[in-house]
C-alpha cells in the first residue's frame, strides 16, 4: 500500500476528482498506486480530500471522494513584490510563499523592476510541487500587475516595506499585519522615492522590518512569518 502522499486536483465535479498527466506520472507510474488504493489530495482552495482511485488511464486517473475537510484559519495575506532578475530566487520565493499559505502573490512592474518575461506556467508548477510537499491546502493566486493597479486595491490593511529614509510616511502598528492584508515589497534597488510617495498618497502605511537591508525574497519571508506569528498568538477573549 502506498504511503501518505498529498496530490493535487484542479478538476473536481461532485464526488469525482480527476488528476492530470503530471499527477498520473507521480502517483501511478512513480509511486505505483493502483485502482482501489486510498488517496489524499487537495484542490488548492483550502479543501482537503480523501478517497479511493477508481479509474486509471495513461495520462489521467480519477478518484471517488469519501471525505472533504475545509481548512480553517488560512492567512488572508497578499504579497505584492517587485520582480527580481534571478529566476531561481523568484522560484524559491513562490515555493516558500506556497508552503506558508500566502493567499495571493502579485509580481509588480516597478521603476526598478527588471524588464523580463515571467514564465507563469513554470511558477504554477513550482507552487503545486510546494503545495504537495508541504501537504498544504492553499495554492496561492499568482498574478502580474502594474504598480499603479496594485495601489488601487482595497484591503483592510495596506502596508509598504521600503528603505527610503528620505521619505517620511505614517508607520503602521504591528497589529496592522493581520486579517485581509496587502503588503508591498520592492525589487532589487527598492521602490523609488516617487513610488513610496505614491503609496503614501494612496493610503498605505510603512511596515518596518528592522535596520538591516533585506533581499526581496527575505523581506517576503519576514512579512509572512510575522503574519503567521500574529495568527498563532492571538490573545484569548
Amino acid at each position: 500500500m502506498p504511503g501518505h502522499f498529498t496530490f493535487y486536483s484542479s478538476h473536481i465535479e461532485g464526488s469525482v476528482a480527476e488528476f492530470d498527466e503530471n499527477e498520473t506520472r507521480h502517483a501511478i507510474q512513480a509511486l505505483r498506486y493502483q485502482a482501489g488504493d486510498g488517496i489524499f489530495f487537495t484542490d488548492g482552495l483550502g479543501n482537503r480530500y480523501s478517497g479511493n482511485i477508481n479509474h486509471i488511464e495513461k495520462r489521467r486517473f480519477t478518484a471517488i471522494i469519501s471525505q472533504k475537510l475545509q481548512t480553517q484559519g488560512l492567512p488572508e495575506l497578499t504579497i505584492a513584490v517587485g520582480i527580481i532578475k534571478h529566476a531561481d530566487r523568484l522560484e524559491w520565493l513562490v515555493e516558500k510563499c506556497t508552503e506558508l499559505g500566502v493567499k495571493r502573490l502579485v509580481f509588480m512592474q516597478t521603476d526598478n523592476t527588471e524588464k523580463q518575461r515571467l514564465n507563469e506556467e513554470r511558477m504554477k508548477k513550482v507552487a503545486v510541487a510546494a503545495l504537495k510537499q508541504s501537504q498544504g491546502s492553499r495554492l496561492p493566486i499568482l498574478e502580474i500587475l502594474p504598480f499603479a493597479t496594485v495601489l488601487a486595491e482595497s484591503h483592510e490593511s495596506r502596508l509598504i516595506c521600503h528603505c527610503r529614509n528620505e521619505i517620511t510616511i505614517a508607520t503602521a502598528s504591528k497589529e496592522s499585519l493581520a486579517g485581509d492584508c496587502l503588503v508591498l515589497i520592492g525589487p532589487e534597488g527598492d521602490f523609488t522615492s516617487k513610488e513610496v510617495q505614491m503609496a503614501a498618497t494612496a493610503g498605505f502605511t510603512a511596515y518596518p522590518l528592522g535596520t538591516l537591508i533585506l533581499r526581496t525574497e527575505t523581506a517576503c519571508m519576514a512579512v509572512s512569518g510575522s503574519y503567521l506569528l500574529g495568527m498563532n498568538h492571538k490573545p484569548d477573549k
